[in-house]
């Protein structure tokens, strides 16, 4: 009996020290969760402070940006890239309240662009009156086909893009897509039959592809109205030349030709594209160039220590200058 009691005190005393090591091991992992739970948790409330400071940053260069295009509009009814909002603007310091003459704690950048410089999908919607009935303009159809060509892309997107904005559920032709082909994709959806909110919508049209949405997308916005109106003074290039078709080339062969008229103010004028584009074509570009506008986009980069946003801010521009903020959205457009 002695035997067996001193024979069984070593394996008991191992026990204890695995149970020990097993207790000591758990207990780690405790603290070590524990741990890293607060440092998540510290991390998403520094993500969480960062973002609404970057908002609320990103909204007083919305108020930078309504004073500039006031103080445009003042001086000239005109917007052209040789005014103060198309200017580049260098990087803002940023400095903590507590500490204005500290060490800034990030920076603001902001541009602006003329959003009536792209062709506004939702044109594609817009109706005419004709015999009594409202039906569709034929001319954005037009307009958007010459644009697409211009690009190396198939002009049928242009019918296709219209049938998702428009109404109905009528297939257009030649081209067009409604309820039936959508409904066949994996997994199956419906045509919008809204205007665009946005011109990645594109993308909802089956077979269209990121490589045709890329090429497109800098020429191109989604405004919430579905009257074409496109400023001459600072559209580019293939914007223009989309207008009429015997403006092919005009433009784009000489790039640096209206880099540089646009110095100086607003070139082409009005008048110079209904001359360049024929008796033939200036009662219907008539309808849809001016040389003024009322929608800008406002991109304000801001760096906040280690974390960066871009806050994109769709600015109206309305009566007596009054700049009105319609769509905020980080990171994308």
């Amino acid at each position: 009996m002695r035997r067996r009691y001193q024979g069984g005190a070593p394996r008991q005393r191992g026990v204890a020290l695995i149970i020990a090591l097993v207790l000591v091991a758990l207990a780690t992992i405790l603290a070590w969760k524990i741990s890293f739970q607060g440092y998540l948790e510290r991390r998403r409330a520094t993500g969480f402070l960062a973002a609404e400071q970057a908002l609320q940053f990103g909204m007083g260069a919305e108020a930078l940006a309504a004073d500039i295009l006031a103080r445009d509009l003042q001086s000239s009814k005109q917007f052209t890239l040789a005014q103060d909002w198309a200017q580049p603007s260098q990087p803002l310091p940023i400095s903590a309240p507590s500490d204005p003459d500290g060490e800034p704690i990030g920076t603001l950048q902001g541009s602006l662009e003329d959003m009536q410089g792209r062709f506004n999908l939702n044109t594609l919607g817009h109706l005419i009156p004709q015999n009594g009935k409202m039906v569709q303009d034929p001319q954005p159809l037009l307009q958007f086909q010459r644009l697409l060509v211009s690009l190396n892309i198939e002009p049928k997107w242009a019918g296709i893009a219209r049938d998702w904005i428009d109404a109905d559920i009528v297939p257009g032709e030649p081209d067009g897509a409604e309820d039936a082909v959508y409904t066949a994709q994996t997994p199956p959806y419906l045509t919008g039959n809204w205007p665009m909110t946005s011109t990645s919508e594109l993308l909802a049209l089956p077979g269209f592809g990121l490589d045709r949405y890329q090429r497109l997308a800098p020429f191109v916005t989604a405004l919430p109205t579905a009257i074409p109106s496109i400023n001459v003074c600072t559209a580019s290039a293939r914007v223009l030349e989309s207008l009429a078709d015997n403006l092919a080339g005009e433009w784009s062969t000489n790039p640096d030709a209206l880099v540089t008229g646009r110095k100086g103010g607003c070139f082409p004028d009005i008048n110079t594209v209904k001359t360049i584009a024929g008796s033939a074509n200036a009662g219907a570009i008539a309808a849809i160039i001016t040389d003024g506008t009322a929608y800008f986009l406002l991109t304000t980069h801001v760096a906040l220590g280690t974390s960066e946003f871009t806050l994109y801010s769709l600015l109206s521009l309305g009566q007596g200058g009054k700049v009105t903020p319609l769509l905020r959205t980080f990171g994308t457009l």
